[in-house]
């Protein structure tokens, strides 16, 4: 942009922006302060979905109504050399292009950009009732109910893959108490009892939140 801010958007074939998949995301960069990593993965997703779109002779507005083909499509992409629509034909047991947790951010992220297109006049109102549900918190776990006994509605998406649970490997005893003695401040042994005792969050990914033993209670980053 003119100011020297960027962001990220989608263009086409001609490398010409893609005018309402960019009015949604200047909307989360500028008017809803979504981190960049968050926009980027928006406009990828948005990208794929548009792309599928294209080749499938589909207008984008009007496609949710078929996002359970645009999901087979994410998991089992048909290749073909000229890139024009192909049907899906495959080997039992063959690997997906794309697993449960990347569809699932995709999908969030067309969900979003219809949404918007809704709520501009973009895409017609009844894309609403194709991509969400009406839900109530019976179906949720009992820490999310809350302390009110009340009913409560939501919207649900229609559209999700379940995702297999990632166990996390959690230390022992005995390499808990070889990582207290490793500690050579009190903030590194405060950091592995309570480590010790409530465990470290999943990062996205499955990953465990990375931790760091300094050799000092200097703050890292910090000078001397």
């Amino acid at each position: 942009m003119p100011s020297g801010v960027r962001y990220w958007t989608v263009v086409d074939d001609d490398f010409e922006v893609v005018w309402d998949a960019d009015q949604w995301l200047r909307f989360l960069w500028f008017g809803r302060s979504r981190a960049e990593l968050t926009t980027k993965a928006y406009a990828e997703g948005v990208s794929l979905y548009l792309l599928w779109c294209r080749i499938t002779g589909r207008q984008w507005p009007q496609a949710a109504r078929d996002m359970g083909l645009f999901m087979v499509w994410l998991k089992y992409p048909p290749s073909t050399p000229d890139g024009e629509p192909a049907s899906v034909v495959l080997d039992p047991g063959a690997e997906p292009a794309r697993r449960e947790r990347r569809i699932n951010g995709v999908l969030t992220a067309v969900r979003g950009l219809l949404s918007y297109a809704m709520s501009v006049g973009e895409a017609p109102r009844s894309v609403l009732g194709q991509i969400y549900e009406l839900a109530d918190s019976r179906d949720l776990p009992l820490e999310a109910q809350g302390e009110d006994s009340g009913l409560s509605y939501r919207l649900r998406a229609v559209h999700r893959v379940q995702e297999p649970e990632t166990e996390v490997d959690r230390a022992t005893d005995d390499e808990l108490v070889a990582m207290f003695l490793e500690c050579r401040n009190a903030r590194d042994r405060l950091i592995v009892l309570l480590l010790g005792r409530v465990g470290a969050a999943p990062w996205p990914g499955g990953r465990t939140a990375p931790q760091r033993l300094s050799g000092s209670a200097q703050p890292a980053g910090a000078g001397g």
